[in-house]
């Protein structure tokens, strides 16, 4: 028995989520926006570009236990550079809903993203730069793959990529939804694994160094709403994929895959395997950076991504 408890520990401490103590807020900031998809409540904010004629369309998505707030240090250089900027909550987490049945697979929130730039879109049919970091490195990939049509292009951040998008764990899957070891990871997670201390170490280890109070609690005061911890064990237990994806068709727009060369949370060597599948990714390593590039060297990110924005202009 202690073995199978201490992977289940194990698996808590990778894959957990946020204290229920809250309800979401109405309007969390100026430019909060709020969409119904499949009866879930996506929040998501909006930053216009700087000049009269957009260069195009920005959606950024966040990682694990992450929120709009991640992208914090890009957005107004993105739209300086003239792109409007979404940036999306995934269900669960941010000020988006919380459920503890949706489909959490790669390609349901590919589908249900699509669903919500159709809202957002209305008439336009700019294509979309779709940007994601870490697991949502995976469902920006899913994105694009879905709709190439409406892709412009992908950029990925020390993303959660695949070459196919079959990582359904049989194994694990049933051990998380047996009632027994689902209510000591649910208690795990909401007790032990985000207390704001517990919570700023394991940023400690993204970043490369400890974060200050400010930046732990725009992480952390979101994941105190209620059941955010039920969503996030529902990652482990409900995350069949619904379309067959293979990142062979990635070669149908131009790739962006930008990598902190001392990730310790999801190694550089996926993303060169990555590029290794589909020659024409552009893949470029930033030196001395660990898994959060786009807030721990902002300007080196930002330069890299809208350099990558505009050759993709003139293509």
């Amino acid at each position: 028995m202690r073995p199978l408890f201490l992977f289940l520990l194990l698996l808590c401490f990778y894959a957990s989520g946020g204290f229920p103590y809250g309800d979401i807020p109405s309007k969390p900031f100026e430019n909060s926006h709020f969409a119904i998809i499949d009866s879930i409540r996506i929040h998501y904010r909006t930053w216009d570009a700087d000049t009269k004629k957009p260069r195009g369309k920005i959606l950024l998505i966040h990682g694990f236990c992450g929120s709009t707030f991640c992208w914090r240090n890009n957005y107004q250089a993105l739209c300086r550079a003239g792109y409007d900027v979404v940036a999306i909550d995934l269900p669960g987490f941010g000020y988006s809903e919380r459920s503890a049945t949706i489909n959490q697979s790669q390609s349901n929130r590919g589908r249900l993203i699509w669903e919500l730039l159709k809202t957002i879109d209305g008439n336009d049919t700019t294509k979309w730069n779709i940007v994601g970091h870490s697991m949502g490195g995976g469902t920006a990939e899913a994105v694009a793959l879905m709709k190439p049509e409406r892709t412009k292009s992908l950029t990925i951040v020390d993303g959660m990529i695949f070459i196919e998008n079959n990582n359904i764990n049989v194994t694990v899957v049933g051990l998380v939804n047996h009632p027994i070891y689902k209510k000591m990871l649910l208690s795990y997670t909401e007790h032990e694994y985000l207390t704001f201390n517990n919570f700023r170490r394991e940023l400690k280890g993204t970043y490369g160094f400890l974060p200050d109070t400010v930046t732990t609690n725009g992480y952390w005061e979101p994941l105190q709403i209620d059941g955010t911890a039920e969503t996030v064990v529902n990652l482990l237990a409900n995350s069949k994929e619904i379309q067959e994806l293979n990142a062979s068709g990635l070669s149908r727009f131009p790739v962006l895959v930008i990598w902190g060369k001392d990730d310790k949370t999801i190694r550089l060597r996926n993303g060169k395997k990555l590029k290794k599948a589909v020659p024409s990714i552009e893949l470029k390593v930033i030196p001395n950076t660990r898994h959060m590039p786009m807030e721990t060297q902002p300007d080196m990110f930002n330069g890299m991504l809208t350099e990558f924005l505009d050759k993709c202009n003139k293509w």
